[in-house]
């Protein structure tokens, strides 16, 4: 089972990137607006990259797409985060 950060990250994350609204542009733009929801995404994203305890199966079950492991999982999140909010490159994740 998954910490209440993980959760609410879970939540949150499946709304612009889920496997049927993978929009992480749109998600972009939703946290380049400071708000409490977008300064609590971030902080439960990074909790989740810090804390591991996320795996590819239960990310699957909650937002719809598919990793073959949880490092390849974590390469994803990582990416995503860099995009959301150190203005990386757009993520691929098939």
């Amino acid at each position: 089972m998954c910490d209440l950060k993980t959760q609410a990250f879970l939540q949150d994350i499946r709304l612009y990137c889920g496997g049927n609204t993978y929009d992480p542009g749109k998600l972009r733009q939703v946290t380049a607006e400071k708000s409490e929801w977008s300064e609590r995404l971030k902080r439960n994203f990074e909790h989740v990259l810090i804390s591991r305890q996320l795996n590819a199966l239960v990310y699957e079950e909650n937002v719809d797409i598919e990793f073959a492991s949880d490092d390849e999982l974590y390469a994803y999140l990582q990416r995503l985060f860099a995009y959301l909010f150190e203005d990386g490159p757009v993520p691929e994740w098939n």
